[in-house]
């Protein structure tokens, strides 16, 4: 009897176990960066092959009208991580900056009194990791020491990019550069041959020691050499102060790091994505029979320009190296989810997939070829503020067994609303509770865990859209009803809905490019006019009721919420600062 008793003792206990880590699932977040919302076939595109997204949709749930809170990846990825506007704490570009963190040794970054998920997830004893591009700042010290980035923001894990990707990584560029013909280069030659021959006059005339003049002689080469490598590999004397030259981004920013250490310098693109998707696919196994649950967010450098593919992947798609960099991304997901698949988690994951913003339209590489997403026929895209191709993105919830398959949802959501969703999936207390001694803070997005599990219909909700610090559209679901007010809106060219083709070209969502609206405001149903294409007669009663409500909306919250000023509006904060970059010593990968 004493034995059968210690054996029901022990199943007992191991039910217990067993229930408990039931409730609380893992969490795989899966983001591309530059994705299109046309790009996929789950929403609509024929040409470009995405079996595993496209399976991913049809095992959960599709969010048709999905929405970046930015249109550009610094500040929307921050309000992904925190589900909250990165206006509220100086996240965001301002007139005369850089629009994002384009430096890994600059002082801007997600300030650490913000909660990401990441913090929430470790505060309920989650493993968790960042796997990927980060770009939201290093936190680096002096001689680049303690450049723990997002391990301060509650990943104990990171294996991945800390900025973002640039053209500059890729190609051979040259460190020695003497331009004859820029004034600067020869103001500094000539300044130093007359200071050479002025020590040898000196020399020849007052008899000074020869030590004496080679002293003086390395001082002024010395002074001359750090004033070419200023001037030629920093651009103070541009209007974009914070850009370096080819050289120095490849070497400064091109960087994989694994934790707080450089492993590769420069960045080696080609076989980037697997070598990522090798670390996530090892994350799972090493995690999946542990006695937690995990947290993974992989942040895909694909499909953010140079386009980069591996051989195996290269010239498989319709749609040139654009196409083959959606179908490798592609791939990198399905091993995710085989990964899933084979260590039995299907059933206690919950999988969020989504692109941090719409497409780059403009993007034409200097071959001609288009390295540009597709937004379908939402007008916009990547940069323009709140333009409807700029901010809609696909988004994707899948957990069996929990969330039902192959439904649509086409309810406005929003990436800030993945914060209180995962907590509420995953039957954890919000925020506040699970940090308790943090102060409170509110949350701009909202729990969609109902919506997603039994279909259950929002209240009426406002989503604001901005561009940098300033609010550019407000949008307003209500009764059936989706409707979008511009206060700012782009001035697109005659017969376009963007700005030209080049790599670097790309709408502004300020300045001149701007129609200022508000003394008349334009009004949209999106539930009934999706693409922008007829503007509701400021004459109807439906507008004046719609305008009046929202224009008394925006009142309130600017009375009610402060926007500090933007974290890149000192020089000394955005720029490249040496004194604090990381190296790689012997760059030998510690994976």
């Amino acid at each position: 009897m004493l034995n059968r008793f210690f054996i029901l003792v022990i199943v007992l206990i191991a039910l217990v176990s067993g229930d408990k880590k039931s409730q609380h699932p893992n969490v795989v977040v899966l983001l591309a960066d530059d994705l299109g919302i046309g790009d996929l076939g789950c929403y609509g595109n024929n040409t470009i092959n995405t079996p595993n997204i496209d399976k991913l949709a049809s095992e959960g749930v599709r969010l048709t009208h999905h929405l970046s809170a930015a249109s550009l990846c610094t500040p929307s990825r921050a309000a992904l991580l925190t589900g909250r506007y990165p206006a509220r704490y100086g996240l965001v570009g301002e007139d005369g900056t850089p629009p994002v963190i384009v430096h890994v040794s600059s002082r801007a970054s997600l300030p650490l009194t913000e909660i990401t998920l990441g913090r929430a997830l470790e505060a309920a004893n989650y493993t968790t990791a960042i796997v990927g591009k980060w770009h939201l700042g290093m936190n680096c010290a002096l001689l680049g020491r303690d450049c723990d980035g997002p391990k301060k923001h509650g990943f104990q894990h990171f294996y991945g990019i800390p900025t973002t990707l640039v053209e500059e990584f890729r190609g051979n560029h040259r460190f020695w550069i003497i331009d004859f013909n820029q004034p600067l280069h020869q103001a500094l030659i000539g300044s130093w041959l007359i200071s050479v021959v002025t020590l040898l006059y000196f020399r020849q005339k007052m008899e000074f020691q020869c030590m004496t003049i080679l002293f003086f002689g390395i001082c002024l080469s010395f002074f001359f050499l750090i004033s070419w490598f200023v001037s030629t590999h920093y651009r103070f004397h541009t209007l974009k102060w914070w850009k370096v030259s080819p050289w120095l981004d490849q070497f400064m920013n091109g960087l994989l790091m694994y934790d707080n250490q450089v492993i590769e310098q420069p960045l080696q693109l080609d076989g980037l994505m697997q070598n990522l998707v090798s670390f996530s696919v090892k994350f799972i196994a090493d995690h999946a029979h542990g006695d937690g649950p995990f947290f993974l967010y992989h942040s895909f450098g694909h499909v953010h320009t140079p386009m980069f593919t591996h051989p195996s992947m290269a010239g498989k798609s319709r749609h040139g190296r654009y196409g083959d960099n959606v179908e490798e991304m592609d791939a990198g997901i399905g091993a995710i989810m085989a990964a899933l698949t084979e260590h039995n988690l299907d059933e206690t994951t919950i999988v969020y997939f989504l692109s941090d913003h719409g497409g780059h339209l403009e993007c034409v590489d200097n071959e001609g070829h288009r390295v540009g997403g597709h937004n379908g026929l939402f007008k916009g895209g990547k940069g323009q503020g709140a333009s409807e191709g700029a901010i809609r993105v696909p988004g994707i919830y899948r957990w069996k067994g929990h969330i039902p398959s192959s439904v649509s949802i086409h309810e406005p959501t929003s990436l800030l609303d993945m914060l209180p969703t995962i907590l509420d999936l995953a039957n954890l207390p919000q925020i506040h509770d699970l940090l308790p001694n943090l102060p409170a803070r509110e949350i701009d997005g909202v729990s969609i865990a109902s919506l997603l599990m039994r279909g259950e219909p929002q209240t009426a909700r406002v989503f604001i859209h901005h561009c940098q610090r300033s609010i550019h559209a407000v949008r307003w679901a209500k009764d059936g009803h989706v409707y979008k007010m511009y206060i700012k809106k782009h001035k697109f060219p005659e017969g376009s809905h963007q700005c030209g083709w080049g790599i670097m070209n790309l709408c502004s969502c300020f300045d001149e490019s701007v129609t200022d609206l508000t003394d008349k405001p334009l009004l949209f149903d999106l539930s009934s006019d999706p693409y922008e294409d007829d503007p509701i007669s400021s004459a109807t009663e439906e507008y004046k009721e719609v305008v009046t409500y929202l224009l008394d909306y925006l009142d309130r919250w600017q009375e009610r919420v402060h926007y500090p000023p933007s974290q890149f509006r000192k020089k000394s904060d955005a720029i490249l600062s040496l004194w604090t970059q990381p190296f790689c010593l012997d760059c030998t990968k510690r994976n």
